[in-house]
């Protein structure tokens, strides 16, 4: 099975936050962690928000977190959520 990368990123981005529980955490971080672009990024994160794995806070001081605990998010949902399907 071949993923794409908007779905290495969007399980990347989920690992991190996971990781990262206690804390909001940037876009740019994420991005510079794992050497990604970040307008990819965006598209990705924007994606894992509409589809309820991620919370974005706004404003000075916001970032990113999970939306669940890491245990109630499962792989496949986020693989379907990213990758198009045919």
């Amino acid at each position: 099975m071949y993923l794409t990368q908007h779905t290495d990123y969007g399980l990347r981005v989920l690992v991190y936050t996971a990781i990262n529980d206690d804390t909001l955490v940037n876009i740019s971080t994420i991005a510079e962690t794992y050497n990604i672009s970040k307008s990819h990024l965006m598209k990705v994160v924007t994606a894992l928000v509409k589809g309820g794995f991620l919370i974005s806070v706004r404003g000075k001081g916001g970032g990113l977190r999970l939306a669940k605990s890491a245990e109630e998010i499962r792989v496949g949902d986020v693989v379907r959520l990213i990758e198009p399907m045919q």
